[in-house]
């Protein structure tokens, strides 16, 4: 049976109907600014009412980095073997001197929030995204839009939203790029089920190890540091339970709290979800010290752990199991989050996240929609999105075969497909596409194939994508000690390969099954690189010789 997904409480808000938005008399002649990527989100959904003005918001502006093609420049060449930039990182300092918002540009974004009665104004460690809270008449005020209860008719959900996309004052937008928060509509889930009746042959460390080619390596993850993004919590008990059990020599687990959340006294149903990521991880590289960051599960919340872990560069890998479809996640989130990623593969950290477990229609659990869409954070391009695989061993735990991951309505299927939000990155131009494609990679993922782990007080199997991207990020874990550094956006060295005479060293090529799933046809493995499975899933030994 699938569990229950853990969602950011939505409840409806109590309407004053009738509000007014009050301007300030000087906005009436200053110049304004649409930001049009903040349309919010509405499919499929009835405004049912105004939110009461005394409701309070938390929100963040995220500020626009300097020096964009630049940036984008130096991204191509850190990643490029005939590059004098290859592989030469930068520190945070670095980053903000060259791309970051300027001290001038934070003050200008204070002073507006202050002007407009917000509290609580908290601004990032790399200067990227002001947090701040105000009532929902302050945020009418200045963004100039109200904000409306929702129903969502499909899901059956209540949310609030910006009925129109915000403006500011020229001036502010000049150094604003987004705002994340006027709108509680996304639901950054985790996708993790337990497996009762379905499962053939659970993995455990010993099949992960031996199947997938990693015992050969004399790494263990020792001197890497692993982040985790989480909205809940965990019990340090149980990975004690989980390392012992298999023998594993395991490094520190450290919580990172966000915004003042920590959730470990008291985890909620996506406790199984931070335990599974970390046990994962553990199974591969059990020496590597794990920092696990816990946010509030909203936007500004979710902005505000993707930039601490830029500017705090304190890990190597990030493993990512929670996200939204890209429709709900809305626009302006995204691109702010994927600056946010942008700015930490720039220092070296490699991102890998979840391509998500309902087929080529992400959507259809959040809004009921059965169109095709992608997970996102797996869309970004500076993440590499992970799909699931069916994997099969022999008796002694070798590789047998793998199949995409298609277990049907009831228990989902890998993700992929088409983003609607990014273009396509130069390493991908060989997909011949538009917008970016997903997922890069994959690994299991099945329930017939799911993860063996000890959660909650018990063992369970479970399966997803939430699996198959705590797994990859594993292996990068290796690599950073094989190679004796950060290693950044892989990305561009996994498609290299691909398409290259190396292919079938470094992957297994994973050509059959599809992600059609929901009455939406979806779309097939095959040879080489499709939007099922990615490239497939690692060869241990093989692709770690053609990484560095």
């Amino acid at each position: 049976m699938r569990l229950r997904k853990l969602v950011a409480a939505a409840v409806p808000l109590p309407a004053l109907l009738g509000l007014a938005v009050v301007v300030p008399a000087a906005a009436a002649t200053e110049p304004l600014v649409t930001l049009a990527d903040n349309a919010a989100p509405l499919v499929n959904s009835a405004r049912t009412g105004d939110v009461a003005g005394g409701q309070r918001i938390t929100a963040a502006l995220s500020l626009k980095l300097h020096n964009q093609e630049a940036l984008e420049k130096f991204l191509a060449d850190v990643q490029n073997p005939a590059s004098p930039q290859y592989h030469h990182f930068l520190t945070p300092a670095q980053f903000n001197a060259e791309f970051g918002p300027t001290q001038a540009d934070v003050r200008k974004a204070v002073s507006f929030l202050e002007k407009s009665g917000a509290t609580g104004i908290e601004v990032s460690g790399n200067r990227q995204a002001v947090t701040f809270t105000g009532s929902a008449a302050q945020l009418e005020s200045a963004f100039h839009t109200r904000l409306g209860t929702y129903h969502d008719q499909s899901s059956g959900r209540n949310f609030f939203a910006n009925d129109a996309a915000p403006t500011l004052p020229a001036d502010v937008s000049s150094v604003v790029g987004n705002v994340v928060g006027l709108d509680n509509h996304a639901l950054r889930t985790h996708t993790t089920a337990v497996a009762k009746p379905n499962v053939v042959k659970a993995v455990t460390p010993p099949v992960l190890k031996t199947a997938y080619g990693t015992s050969g390596l004399s790494a263990t993850g020792s001197g890497v540091k692993v982040g985790f993004v989480e909205f809940d919590g965990y019990q340090k008990s149980n990975i004690t339970n989980y390392d012992s059990t298999y023998g594993l020599s395991a490094g520190s687990v450290t919580t990172v709290p966000v915004s003042g959340a920590n959730y470990d006294s008291s985890p909620g149903d996506g406790q199984i979800e931070v335990e599974l990521d970390i046990e994962v991880v553990h199974a591969l590289a059990a020496a590597a010290n794990d920092y696990v960051y816990e946010a509030p599960n909203t936007s500004a919340g979710e902005l505000a752990m993707y930039q601490k872990i830029a500017s705090d560069h304190t890990v190597n890998v990030v493993s990512i199991s929670w996200g939204a479809c890209e429709s709900a996640e809305g626009s302006s989130a995204a691109k702010s989050i994927s600056s946010a990623v942008a700015t930490g593969t720039a220092e070296g950290i490699s991102y890998f996240a979840a391509a998500g477990d309902d087929g080529t229609t992400d959507c259809y659990r959040q809004t009921g929609s059965t169109a095709k869409a992608v997970d996102f954070p797996a869309s970004s391009p500076n993440v590499t999105g992970v799909g699931g695989t069916q994997l099969t061993v022999t008796s002694s735990n070798a590789y047998s075969s793998e199949k995409a991951w298609n277990d049907g309505a009831s228990n989902g299927s890998t993700g992929g497909g088409i983003s609607t939000v990014f273009t396509a990155p130069s390493w991908q131009s060989s997909q011949s596409t538009t917008y970016r494609k997903v997922p890069d990679v994959s690994a299991d993922a099945a329930s017939g194939s799911g993860y063996y782990i000890y959660t909650a007080g018990s063992w369970e199997t479970v399966w997803g994508t939430s699996g198959a991207a705590p797994l990859w990020a594993a292996f990068a874990t290796l690599q950073n000690q094989v190679h004796g550094g950060g290693l950044g956006n892989l990305n561009p060295k996994f498609y290299s390969i691909g398409n290259g005479s190396s292919y079938g060293t470094g992957f297994h090529d994973v050509t059959t099954g599809n992600n059609t799933l929901h009455g939406t046809t979806g779309f097939s493995a095959g040879t080489g690189y499709d939007q099922v499975t990615g490239w497939g899933s690692f060869k241990g030994s093989g692709l770690s010789g053609l990484i560095g």
